[in-house]
């Protein structure tokens, strides 16, 4: 792990014991999350849908999916053990775990949704923090049965705080074609300084008719 990524998980640290169970101990003091997982919303109607959340916080995802009657098997991991004690002693019928900043996730799962998690830089050297960053997208999407559900803070803005990592839809769109599929989709409408890459599992095309072979 680096030094910059260990500054990141201290960041958060520091944030949790100032903040408490707040959005604010997310680095997002001014929540709005709630837009954030609208777009999950399509995938996790049906019954019994096996939900993964890397990188879950506090937990937030799983009780807006338990407020809108969504019956889910959630699992939520993060690299912080302050927030997984937390979710554990809030949500006990949920699955958390500790995980490692380098450690793949096992399983697989119908929707894996990430949010904020590839937001602040974990390398001083720019290229290899997206690298990072992509390489964990790479991951995820290989334990997605269904759809893979991931936010950026996106190049369309006005200002960068230090230390912000943006992408452009153009960068994750080649990244989507190279690495995961043509099967895609892009959100810039739920929140105007980021974006929500939808990318499905199933690319297959129906011939002769060139559409996609499954509608999810």
């Amino acid at each position: 792990m680096t030094e910059q990524f260990e500054r990141i998980k201290n960041q958060y640290a520091e944030s949790f014991r100032v903040h408490g169970d707040s959005p604010a101990s997310l680095l997002t003091p001014k929540g709005r999350n709630e837009l954030r997982f609208r777009a999950i919303d399509p995938f996790v109607l049906r019954r019994g849908a096996r939900v993964l959340d890397y990188g879950c916080g506090l937990g937030y995802l799983y009780q807006y999916l338990v407020e809108a009657g969504c019956e889910i098997e959630y699992f939520g991991v993060d690299i912080l053990p302050e927030f997984i004690d937390a979710c554990r002693e809030k949500y006990p019928s949920a699955n958390f775990m500790h995980i490692d900043a380098d450690e793949d996730v096992d399983g697989m799962y119908d929707v894996v949704f990430s949010s904020g998690v590839f937001n602040l830089c974990t390398s001083t050297d720019t290229a290899k923090s997206k690298e990072y960053a992509l390489h964990r997208i790479e991951k995820l999407f290989s334990v997605a049965g269904d759809v893979l559900v991931c936010d950026f803070l996106s190049s369309f803005v006005d200002f960068q705080q230090a230390d912000a990592q943006h992408f452009s839809v153009g960068e994750i769109a080649d990244f989507c074609v190279t690495k995961l599929g043509r099967r895609f989709q892009f959100r810039h409408d739920l929140l105007p300084y980021e974006f929500t890459m939808i990318a499905w599992k199933d690319s297959e095309i129906k011939r002769p008719e060139n559409i996609y072979e499954v509608d999810i």
